[in-house]
């Protein structure tokens, strides 16, 4: 029978099964998992969790039971610091087990053991709870975000018209420009033909001589003598002046 039988001794003695399980607990810590066999992982956790609330107390006497069964002072400097602060939110469960299967000769079920070290996630009741905050606080800033969002097209609209203005009265200030160079270009050329009119030319200076001998061939035509014969009858003329 097994009367006030508590532990499991494996089929070992006592300082057999204590020493396996202090090696055990300090390349737990070290380590952060190992694997065993289930029985033996399901005693070790009873051993882990003892060490893990003596690191949350934190006290020269915790620390002092703690290396009676660490073997390892640097392991338990590391689980009263860093192991310590991340179980301080948990109560209880600190460790994890894993079935991987059996083990290839005695077919023994083999396990990983392992700290968990995951926060705890919020209870159903809290994760309802937020979304109705988020409902109450949505009204609020909706109709912010639309009304900037439709103030901004507002500007831009204005921004164009502008552009378009100041485009429309550059094109008409270039047409005004290239309208006057062509009406300054027009009186050039008329200035230009004037003074051409006004310089007197080959036609003027020989007018007179034109004139003197039309009057002269009319004088002719009316004393009967042609053209043609008027240098001889000059000369004939004047012949006769002479012996006069």
């Amino acid at each position: 029978m097994r009367h006030r039988r508590k532990a499991k001794y494996f089929g070992v003695k006592t300082a057999h099964r204590k020493a396996m399980f202090r090696n055990m607990v300090t390349s737990l810590f070290r380590h952060g998992r190992i694997t065993t066999t289930v029985p033996r992982a399901k005693e070790l956790r009873r051993v882990a969790d003892k060490m893990v609330t003596l690191a949350k107390d934190g006290s020269l006497h915790a620390r002092r039971q703690a290396l009676s069964v660490i073997m390892d002072k640097a392991v338990v400097a590391k689980l009263f610091t860093e192991i310590a602060d991340q179980m301080m939110s948990r109560n209880g469960g600190y460790t994890r087990i894993v079935k991987i299967g059996p083990r290839r000769g005695d077919g023994a079920m083999m396990c990983i053991i392992e700290l968990v070290r995951e926060s705890i996630k919020p209870s159903g009741s809290k994760r309802k709870k937020a979304p109705a905050a988020a409902e109450e606080v949505a009204p609020t800033v909706i109709p912010e975000a639309k009304e900037e969002a439709s103030a901004e097209p507002e500007q831009d609209t204005e921004v164009l018209e502008e552009k378009a203005g100041d485009s429309e009265s550059e094109s008409v200030s270039e047409k005004a420009e290239v309208s006057a160079e062509n009406s300054e270009s027009s009186d050039i050329s008329e200035e230009e033909e004037s003074t051409t009119d006004e310089i007197p030319g080959e036609s003027e200076t020989e007018q007179p001589v034109v004139e003197a001998v039309a009057e002269d061939l009319e004088n002719a035509g009316a004393d009967g003598v042609e053209a043609r014969d008027l240098p001889d009858n000059a000369a004939e003329i004047e012949e006769t002046e002479k012996k006069e």
